[in-house]
């Protein structure tokens, strides 16, 4: 039972990196497409303010979709989520927010609230950092093979960025 249980999650994470594959591309395409559409309706192939942070935001998109994936893929080789790569996503994702609001349509308590989380995530990237935990192990085996490259004095990080 434990044995098809891991075939379906594979099954799950290779669709899961296909799907993810097949959007990237979509919005790399789309991202393209805007970029030529606003230059060929410009003056001067100079892209006026508002579209180009359409343009920012749809571009960390991109980013976050590319992290998103490098995160699948590690999970599917290593059996292990990245923590560190977990928190840079969100914080891409939050800059993303941050970029395409339009700040004077938002009140005080929000933009404070964005502020907070901006910080909390800081806190936790430099935690992380500091503190060397790269690596959370969904699987009881794994946490067996990391404690064992600790004491072996082996990186917790193995994912190539």
């Amino acid at each position: 039972m434990k044995k098809a249980g891991q075939i379906i999650q594979k099954t799950i994470i290779y669709a899961l990196i296909l799907l993810m594959t097949a959007v990237l591309i979509l919005a790399t395409v789309e991202l393209g497409y805007y970029i030529f559409k606003y230059v060929k309706e410009s003056d001067y192939a100079i892209i006026n303010l508002e579209h180009l942070m359409e343009l920012f935001g749809v571009f960390m998109l991109v980013l976050i979709g590319i992290e998103l994936l490098d995160t699948i893929k590690v999970y599917l080789k290593e059996n292990v989520m990245h923590v560190e790569v977990v928190v840079l996503v969100a914080i891409i994702a939050v800059a993303r927010k941050v970029v395409v609001l339009k700040i004077e349509n938002i009140d005080g308590m929000k933009i404070i609230g964005i502020a907070f989380v901006i910080v909390a995530l800081a806190a936790a990237y430099y935690l992380i950092k500091r503190t060397g935990l790269m690596a959370c192990s969904l699987d009881d085996n794994e946490k067996d093979k990391i404690a064992e490259k600790e004491q072996n004095g082996e990186p917790q990080d193995a994912q190539a960025q």
